[in-house]
């Protein structure tokens, strides 16, 4: 084989590769920032936490709540209100437990994945796909 074709054909398959092979970064589950609103607790930064997820705001919303057990509602700022108050360190466990449960890839550990019809985890990075329970 020549060797323009073989670089033709390199370049080829690295070009089709996904980006998230070339992320060495290490990711860190984003901590939650809020405060206390009387008898209530804020979660400002609920949108980016979703959005560090690659995950749906009402997805989170639901597992939040039902780990809380409080009821809760998010306004138009993307930020989390639940109707009690929790120090930040539970409410940080609350979120990685969600993600461990739907966001990390079983078999690779990498935290590129989709959640494919609420039910099941694909991994961007290995293709690995993992059924989880609904919520």
């Amino acid at each position: 084989m020549e060797d323009n074709k073989y670089k033709e054909l390199l370049d080829k398959a690295f070009s089709e590769l996904p980006e998230v092979l070339y992320t060495k970064g290490r990711f860190e589950i984003p901590t939650v920032k809020g405060r206390l609103v009387k008898t209530r607790t804020q979660i400002d930064n609920f949108e980016e936490i979703a959005k560090e997820f690659s995950r749906e705001n009402h997805h989170i919303l639901k597992y939040v709540l039902r780990e809380a057990g409080v009821r809760g509602e998010l306004n138009a700022r993307g930020e989390l209100t639940l109707h009690s108050r929790f120090q930040p360190s539970a409410l940080n466990k609350i979120i990685e437990r969600y993600y461990n449960e739907y966001v990390e890839c079983v078999h690779c550990r990498s935290p590129d994945t989709e959640l494919v019809d609420q039910t099941v985890i694909k991994c961007k990075a290995c293709g690995h796909q993992e059924k989880v329970k609904g919520l």
